[in-house]
């Protein structure tokens, strides 16, 4: 069985240059998939900072309706002791104008 070292030789070579370009498309391929990686990784980024300045504003906003909440409170106690206050009075003239026709 004698062989031919030619046809040895240049079937490894194909089989070396199959390999080198399979690795050349996987290098390509992977080299897209970065790209990708990346831009999902700014789109990442810009999203939170978007997410970051709609918290802000929410905080804005809650410490607005927490004062807003504050004076509401402070102007139902106030009417509460306006009508405490009136109902009081109106009692005082009742008894005033009820004594005052007794004598």
């Amino acid at each position: 069985m004698e062989r031919n070292y030619d046809e040895v030789i240049s079937d490894m070579l194909i089989q070396l240059a199959n390999i080198e370009a399979a690795m050349e498309k996987q290098n390509n391929r992977m080299a897209a998939f970065d790209k990708r990686m990346e831009l999902t990784v700014k789109r990442m980024v810009k999203a939170e900072t978007r997410l970051e300045q709609q918290e802000a504003r929410m905080e804005v906003f809650d410490k607005r309706m927490r004062l807003f909440n504050e004076r509401l409170e402070q102007s139902l106690k106030d009417q509460r002791e306006f009508s405490q206050m009136q109902n009081q009075l109106n009692k005082y003239f009742l008894e005033f104008v009820k004594n005052g026709r007794k004598k």
